[in-house]
């Protein structure tokens, strides 16, 4: 084994920052040199050192700290009362902070675990730009998953709006009591909605343990345990996607006539929607603005994506903060791309057509897209009857419904540019 030369270290420094995983850098060192002889130990001490020599004497929350004052970071922290020891700490990129106050009608929250070598919980916010990309809002480590961490988490996010006016519309969360009673508690005048996967996923784990048939056979039939979950599930999905309340109560009385062999069952679920039908169920979320977002999906991609910058859960929080500031500039340029190509690039489909002349470089692409789903839709009926679809997207999207359209395509008049939502 030999010790890596000078040439050697430099090529490490510069794959090191270009987040190349260790093994790779072995690779890279031998493809240049077929003597070479150095094994991965000697990657990882030269990477320790690498990162030994950034941080000079600091600690772990010295250079932390540093880093985001030095890179212009909005951050908050608290102690614990009795001792000088930091119990959670708040960040969020001074960018992002800007795109927060541009688009901030809809948030979806939740904590990912894992992330770190003291096994603090991260807290992250996200919300989606009017390119339909997903950004993040702010980052909080938290000591503890407690109601009063997470009311600080939302009360320092809040501080980041220049405006109260800006306060968030609606915010998505999963169906985790403490959150929920966090959310109520910091952002009373938002309409809060739960994810309805996750109730989903909830009400199937209940159905798989409680509806089974004794020695599965029903009436002297044999029935199989995955028919009755199968049919009880769309049973209950029927509910959930139900657009009107007088469709809710004929979903939930077929419900309960599919659940009718399994009382403990349906009683479970229908505790559960007494409690979250105005949180899940499209009778009334539909006439919330929440712009497509229903479930938690955004930030539980966005975990995924965390996760895999930090690659493991043993750095500290220096070393954490590193891999998701090197996340953030990569998220932000693919942003900044998707503005430019949409005020830029004009599909041809839109070019020299009277109903899109009035939105040429003012509405992104992502926009108009759905509006030509609803376009299309209205071409084949030429339907302006509001009973019939019921506005939602105008309510739910912020962009011109179906019956709107068509009037427009009737009188052959563009669509205003108040028509479209300002998100």
């Amino acid at each position: 084994m030999e010790f890596l030369k000078e040439d050697d270290k430099k090529i490490v420094c510069d794959l090191t920052k270009s987040k190349v995983h260790p093994r790779n850098i072995l690779l890279n060192l031998k493809r240049k040199r077929q003597d070479f002889m150095t094994n991965i130990k000697q990657v990882y001490n030269e990477r320790q050192q690498i990162w030994n020599s950034n941080r000079g004497n600091k600690t772990m929350l010295q250079f932390l700290i540093s880093k985001l004052e030095e890179l212009n970071y909005v951050y908050f922290s608290r102690t614990q009362s009795e001792i000088t020891t930091i119990e959670d700490i708040f960040w969020a990129h001074p960018t992002f902070v800007n795109l927060f106050n541009n688009f901030p009608t809809v948030l979806v929250m939740d904590s990912t675990y894992k992330t770190n070598m003291y096994k603090m919980p991260m807290f992250e916010i996200v919300r989606a730009t009017s390119t339909n990309l997903t950004y993040s809002v702010s980052f909080g480590f938290v000591t503890h998953e407690k109601e009063e961490n997470i009311v600080w988490i939302l009360q320092m996010m809040c501080k980041l709006l220049k405006s109260k006016m800006n306060i968030s519309k609606v915010v998505v969360t999963n169906r985790d009591t403490t959150l929920m009673n966090a959310v109520a508690n910091v952002l009373s005048e938002s309409y809060a909605m739960n994810c309805y996967f996750h109730l989903q996923k909830n009400v199937k784990a209940r159905c798989i343990l409680d509806c089974r048939y004794p020695l599965g056979k029903k009436d002297g039939k044999e029935v199989k345990h995955g028919d009755v979950v199968k049919k009880i599930m769309r049973a209950c999905e029927v509910i959930v996607e139900s657009p009107t309340q007088e469709l809710y109560a004929n979903a939930l009385m077929e419900f309960q006539n599919v659940c009718n062999d399994f009382p403990i069952f349906l009683t479970y679920a229908m505790a559960t929607l007494d409690v979250d039908k105005e949180k899940i169920v499209r009778a009334w979320i539909d006439y919330v603005l929440h712009l497509g977002c229903r479930t938690t999906n955004r930030v539980e991609s966005a975990h995924a994506l965390v996760n895999k910058y930090l690659s493991n859960s043993v750095g500290d929080l220096g070393s954490c903060w590193e891999k998701i500031h090197d996340m953030l500039v990569i998220q932000l340029t693919a942003i900044q791309i998707s503005f430019g190509q949409s005020c830029t690039v004009l599909e041809h489909r839109f070019k020299d057509v009277t109903l899109y002349s009035r939105l040429e470089g003012y509405v992104f692409r992502y926009a108009l897209s759905n509006i030509v789903l609803k376009e299309e839709r209205c071409r084949e009926t030429l339907c302006m009857d509001k009973e019939i679809y019921g506005c939602v997207q105008r309510i739910s999207y912020g962009l011109p419904c179906t019956c709107f359209i068509a009037t427009n395509i009737c009188g052959d008049k563009p669509i205003l540019l108040d028509e479209i939502h300002h998100h």
